[in-house]
């Protein structure tokens, strides 16, 4: 912890602001930007490389965080102390203190998982906001989810919004991602029923006594699921309501089906 920053138009916090912004720039570096300690200490914790961590002057004198410095220091972090004025240059929230940090990402291929255990999957197709993904990473955790499978996303998966929504889970919930063609014939390799989720569908998704491994597959948020989808031999279901709305919004969809789910 001996390099101090003081200018906004440091090399390292110009690098850092290209990390934060373009997803290009991530793919080419193999690096992310993630703001907030708990959600950098969240991936570390998780076993994701931590590589550098930018802090602001202020953090030792007003806030708590300074006492997670020498946890990310015993990983050997590098740990770089910067100005009020750097920081907030580099800062997502346009923010004077906190921590920022560098972290390696890491492959999302099919391979990258096998077939995951029996608990349910969610399967997204087209996702395209980040929010919404970082907050599903959070639904499919905290209900047991096995993990992710990402359809033709048009979402990059290592944005700020998807590691703020995920609050840095995003680093322990199994996530691979491929064509839709891929997809599907990872899906039929797995032995699992299919599960298409849509408002349409006939039959309710309720309490079954059934021991099969599941997963649910999920539209965008703007079309739902499209004509491949329709092709495909799967069930379809939906979440019963009561009220007048015609549906939900993806996150709390996905976290509706997986809590029913877990009743049984």
């Amino acid at each position: 912890m001996n390099v101090i920053i003081e200018s906004p138009a440091n090399p390292r916090v110009k690098q850092l602001v290209k990390l934060r912004e373009s997803p290009r720039h991530r793919k080419e570096r193999g690096r992310f930007f993630v703001e907030g300690a708990e959600d950098l200490l969240t991936l570390a914790r998780a076993g994701r490389t931590v590589e550098e961590v930018y802090f602001s002057c202020d953090i030792e004198k007003e806030r708590e965080e300074h006492k997670w410095l020498d946890e990310f220091e015993s990983k050997g972090v590098e740990t770089i102390e910067i100005s009020k004025q750097a920081y907030a240059k580099a800062s997502y929230r346009s923010a004077g203190h906190g921590m920022i940090g560098v972290v390696r990402s890491w492959d999302l291929g099919l391979e990258a998982h096998g077939m995951m255990g029996n608990g349910p999957v969610v399967v997204l197709d087209e996702v395209e906001k980040p929010g919404n993904l970082g907050a599903i990473l959070r639904s499919v955790e905290a209900f047991g989810g096995e993990g992710v499978i990402l359809s033709d996303p048009t979402v990059d998966f290592f944005n700020p919004n998807v590691v703020r929504s995920s609050r840095g889970l995003m680093g322990s919930v199994p996530v691979i991602s491929g064509s839709k063609a891929e997809v599907m014939e990872w899906l039929q390799n797995s032995g699992r029923r299919i599960l298409a989720t849509s408002s349409h569908a006939q039959e309710g998704f309720g309490v079954r006594e059934d021991p099969s491994a599941l997963a649910f597959v999920f539209g965008s948020e703007k079309w739902g699921l499209g004509e491949y989808w329709k092709k495909q031999e799967m069930e379809w279901v939906r979440i019963p309501m009561k009220g007048t709305a015609s549906s939900l919004n993806l996150n709390v969809s996905v976290a509706c089906l997986l809590y029913e789910h877990n009743r049984t």
